[in-house]
């Protein structure tokens, strides 16, 4: 009777050991999944704020062009005012000369 003791002691410690070691198996796979769960939400977070930077970027873009092209405009415009305002002097200068040229 002796003899069947220790068996049967070493088969509880193995059955013990095994439902330890399933519960952990378990936990583990839980664990996994929760990591794989959190990892899919910051992935997604970290693409929407990618796409928002991204529209964020354009906007800002747009704003600056937008308002590249105003003052591009409004220097244009200033240089040719300038140089019609130029023109009509060298006009008004020709045809002074050409009539005092002409006319006696």
């Amino acid at each position: 009777m002796q003899e069947v003791e220790p068996v049967k002691i070493l088969a509880e410690v193995e059955a013990e050991l095994a439902k330890k070691l399933d519960e952990a198996h378990r936990s583990a796979e839980r664990k996994i999944a929760s990591a794989e769960q959190q990892a899919r939400r910051i992935l997604t977070e970290a693409d929407t704020q990618v796409r928002q930077m991204a529209d964020a970027s354009k906007a800002r873009i747009a704003e600056e062009s937008e308002e590249y092209t105003k003052e591009a405009a409004g220097r244009a415009e200033a240089e040719a005012h300038q140089i019609r305002e130029q023109a009509e002097r060298n006009i008004e200068r020709a045809v002074d000369y050409i009539l005092s040229e002409v006319l006696p």
